[in-house]
């Protein structure tokens, strides 16, 4: 049986309490734009793309969806569990009313970022992604003369 000393248990304290002061510290310094890139990388991998992009990028999106992004610890917290690649597990545990707007949010991120972006037009992997903004139409066999 292990036999625990005073001075162990208030070091174990101690270290909880310093842990989930430095949790909620990294919490409170994520933006909008953190949130962003790491739901991106969880399905499109490593991206490279600025954060002038990017920011350009979210600034579209919440301008086009502002009902979708999640907001206050919903988003802190998403974003802390995708940067430390524990999503998939803590995804379980949230309310379902939480997990289904975060499955909202993700699927119209990934599908804006596919309209406004060239990631799909990139000739190769490493190119750098770039912001194109909202664009009519993307048809490349549309006609707009009329007959």
């Amino acid at each position: 049986m292990i036999r625990f000393s005073r001075r162990m248990v208030l070091a174990l304290m101690a270290s909880g309490v310093a842990s989930t002061g430095f949790g909620y510290a990294a919490m409170r310094s994520f933006s909008d734009v953190d949130l962003a890139r790491a739901t991106l990388e969880k399905y499109l991998g490593e991206l490279n793309i600025t954060d002038d992009h990017l920011r350009a990028f979210v600034l579209d999106f919440q301008k086009r969806n502002p009902w979708d992004f999640p907001t206050g610890k919903l988003a802190d917290a998403s974003t802390l569990l995708e940067r430390l690649r524990l999503g998939a597990v803590a995804r379980p545990l949230l309310p379902e009313n939480a997990a289904q707007r975060l499955e909202q949010f993700e699927r119209w991120l990934l599908a804006d970022f596919h309209l406004l972006t060239d990631f799909a037009w990139r000739s190769a992997p490493d190119d750098p992604v770039q912001y194109t903004g909202s664009q009519h139409c993307v048809n490349p066999f549309a006609n707009f003369e009329s007959a």
